[in-house]
């Protein structure tokens, strides 16, 4: 199950992506997260001077590290598209996967917009199951009992 969280910069996109995490978490679904990096240009900022990335730097193509309950893993990678991260890059079990970006992919989307253009642009997106304007809504209690009905199929 994947659902995608879009819209413009500064839209609340990582706002509503952490609410639904802390959501579907309280209910004991299984939650990954996939964000595309829209900035054109920049590519993500990396920790510097740790030892894995340290690795890294020094060319290696995929650097992992492990720590006691956590473990990080950085790929060098061509721009992928999502069907590939997903298919390649998930390597733990989940009931969900909440994905911020990647407006152009084909899976249920969640429009976020605070302006009429950015309505009419996003709306025009394929797949859009759910619409929140983040000018006037300032509760997501409609949008919880949506996605809890959504999650449940």
């Amino acid at each position: 199950m994947i659902l995608q969280i879009v819209g413009y910069k500064n839209s609340g996109k990582t706002t509503l992506v952490e609410h639904s995490v802390k959501l579907l978490k309280a209910q004991g679904y299984r939650v990954v997260t996939v964000k595309h990096h829209g900035h054109e240009g920049d590519d993500i900022s990396l920790e510097q001077g740790v030892d894995h990335m340290k690795h890294f730097e020094a060319g290696a193509d995929q650097s992992i590290v492990q720590g006691h309950q956590v473990q990080q893993t950085v790929t060098r990678t061509d721009n992928t598209d999502l069907e590939a991260i997903i298919a390649n890059s998930i390597t733990i079990a989940y009931d969900i996967v909440i994905v911020e970006g990647f407006k152009k992919a084909s899976y249920d989307k969640v429009i976020l917009y605070n302006n009429n253009d950015s309505y009419y642009n996003l709306s025009q997106l394929s797949h859009v199951v759910y619409e929140l304007n983040t000018e006037s809504q300032l509760s997501f209690k409609d949008y919880d009992a949506w996605l809890l009905d959504w999650v449940k199929g």
